[in-house]
């Protein structure tokens, strides 16, 4: 029953991936904003579901470890599976902004998290400033696309005709957000199901089976951008939401209950998500691109952590 609920949970991650790819790539045209920033924003929001939803269910029941396991280990699966599987599918180009701007705000986030957990706790008020943080980033996101939509417009007058098909674009990405989070919880309840009743620990299934499936929408949202040789939606999906994850999901996590670091094995997975994203900076700046070759060592590289990780 678990092996079924698994199957369907995958089809309907595929089928959603590809109505926000289609969705969000002609959002994106239609209002003459960049589709790196709906990767970043929309899509990224849409993709994060899953998480929040996992970390909130495990903080009102008091089971902390799952939710900065669930957190973490979707956040080194993001980069490490995700980047690297859409790269294997295509090689992409990284725009210079994701280098200058989201790769350096990722790292600080990423460094915040083992210092203020430094205690053994993440308390309320350090939740708080890290949603703040989150608010703060968002608006400038939105304040550049305004800027570059008025740029485009003022170059181009031309405007796209609303003859309905705009409404249709937004229900397609809707549809497929929906159809995403619904498939990525029968994802997540068949794999945990089937990890649990071989005996793994708490911490080792929301580092590696919980936060897989719910990573999985992003490697599908990804996978399928990277196919239809959309890079900066699969780039802007991925590393966005990393970012969510911490200024949203973590944070609202951490306001909720404080969340307790029980196990000294968490300074090991704070490293490798911080490792991870360091690892990006030397791939990408010499030719700006994601190749295969990079693509192929981020896979491996989570494949060994995900097999060499204590159970």
């Amino acid at each position: 029953m678990y092996l079924v609920t698994l199957l369907i949970g995958l089809m309907m991650l595929v089928a959603g991936a590809e109505l926000v790819v289609r969705g969000g790539g002609q959002i994106a045209l239609a209002m003459r904003i960049p589709a790196l920033i709906v990767g970043l924003t929309i899509v990224a929001f849409g993709t994060s579901a899953p998480e929040l939803g996992v970390s909130l269910t495990a903080a009102f029941t008091a089971s902390t470890d799952m939710a900065i396991a669930n957190v973490i280990g979707s956040n080194i699966a993001n980069i490490a599976l995700v980047l690297g599987l859409a790269a294997l599918v295509r090689p992409m180009a990284v725009d210079s902004r994701l280098v200058r701007r989201e790769v350096p705000a990722l790292i600080l986030l990423q460094l915040m998290i083992p210092a203020f957990a430094w205690n053994g706790t993440i308390e309320r008020y350090e939740g708080f400033l890290l949603l703040v943080v989150g608010v703060i980033y968002n608006l400038l996101l939105l304040s550049e696309a305004r800027r570059r939509r008025q740029r485009v417009l003022d170059e181009d007058d031309e405007i796209i005709p609303e003859d309905g098909r705009f409404a249709y674009y937004i229900g397609l990405l809707v549809g497929g957000i929906v159809i995403i989070v619904i498939g990525s919880m029968l994802f997540v309840d068949g794999a945990k199901e089937i990890a649990l009743r071989l005996g793994l620990s708490q911490r080792y299934v929301g580092l590696t089976v919980v936060a897989l499936g719910t990573s999985a929408p992003e490697v599908a949202t990804s996978v399928m951008s990277a196919y239809r040789n959309q890079g900066d939606l699969a780039v802007g999906n991925a590393l966005g939401s990393n970012i969510l994850n911490i200024t949203m999901v973590l944070a609202l996590t951490a306001m909720v209950q404080p969340i307790v670091m029980s196990s000294a094995d968490v300074n090991i997975d704070f490293a490798v998500a911080l490792g991870v994203t360091l690892l990006l900076i030397p791939m990408v700046l010499r030719d700006r691109l994601l190749g295969r070759i990079e693509g192929a060592l981020l896979t491996i590289g989570y494949l060994v952590y995900v097999f060499s990780t204590p159970t």
